[in-house]
This record gives C-alpha cells, structure tokens and sequence, in this order.
C-alpha cells in the first residue's frame, strides 16, 4: 500500500485548526488538482473539515488510488456489513443518543426527523482484512472511514425502534491492491 501522508501534509487546509482556516472554496481549488478524482462531497466532509484526523488514522492508505461511488443501501446492509476498527466509539456514541443533552444536537435532530443521516458515510471496500498502523484490524468486505457519529446514530435509533428510512446513501471508496 503506498502511503499518502506526504500528499495529505501537502494538501493540509492554511490553517487548520486556527481561527482564520483557509475557506473551502479555496480549499477545494487546491486539493482538486491533487486529488480530481474525489468527489467535492467527499473532500469536504472528509478531508477538509477532519483533515488531521484522516491523517493521523488513515494517512497509510492510498489516497491517489481511490475511487469512489455513491450508492444506495437499505438498512440491514449498513448495520449488518459496515464494520469498524472502532466499535467501541461507536458503542459509546450510541448510548449517548438516550442523553437528553445529545438530544440538542442538530445531528441527533435532523437524523430523528428524517431517518437517514444529512451526509453519506465514507466505507472503504477491501477484498481482504487490514491491519492499520495503529494495530487495529479492518474487516473485509466494508469499514467505515468516515461519519462515526452518524453511523452511531443511526444504530441506535435502529435498535431503540425509532424510525429510520428502509435505504440511505453510502460512498464507497474502493483502492485496487498493489
């Protein structure tokens, strides 16, 4: 697997995490001739807006190799097949969903009220397991790289009874193997 942290360093938003970040229309420019194959929703939500996060978890993965599609799922595949190194987040974020202080969340608002989540979820699709830098293992065929709150929220609202649409959109990530 080729490594992306130096592309991700290069395409890192001026300053990220400060008070005057570079905007995302700027951004977006930029990270679009690194990166043309990424779909704008996908660098938004992703790499512009959690842009450490995926470099620090995801920076060994081949970011110039993927591909993306965004498809439609019903329920029972993205609770059943979409598997995380991070279970025990998710496990956390959903029994905060009983919080009526989570409750306030816009997140937890929208996702009650329409059953599905604002934005897509990011799975990476692999024909094998993978350990990740950090040890951690991911399960084959499906791992969430992005939208654990989502993910976590929709489960619980799943589990609890409370309405979810019968099919939501997932962007796949796919990265050929070298």
């Amino acid at each position: 697997m080729i490594r992306s942290d130096r592309l991700l360093y290069d395409i890192a938003p001026e300053g990220f995490g400060e008070r005057h970040c570079e905007s995302w229309d700027t951004w977006r420019v930029r990270a679009h001739t690194m990166l043309p194959q990424f779909p704008d929703e996908v660098l938004e939500q992703w790499l512009y807006r959690h842009w450490k996060g995926v470099l620090c978890n995801w920076g060994w993965l081949d970011f110039s190799a993927m591909t993306f599609s965004k498809q439609t799922w019903n329920s029972e595949q993205i609770l059943n097949q979409i598997c995380t190194p991070h279970q025990d987040v998710i496990d956390k974020l959903s029994r905060r969903m009983s919080n009526p202080l989570f409750q306030r969340s816009w997140l937890v608002q929208n996702m009650q009220e329409n059953g599905t989540w604002p934005v897509p979820p990011i799975v990476l699709e692999y024909e094998r397991d993978l350990y990740a830098t950090n040890g951690r293992l991911l399960k084959a065929p499906f791992n969430l790289l992005e939208g654990h709150h989502r993910f976590a929220y929709l489960k619980s609202l799943a589990e609890s009874g409370e309405y979810i649409k019968d099919h939501h959109e997932v962007w796949v990530v796919k990265i050929p193997v070298h």
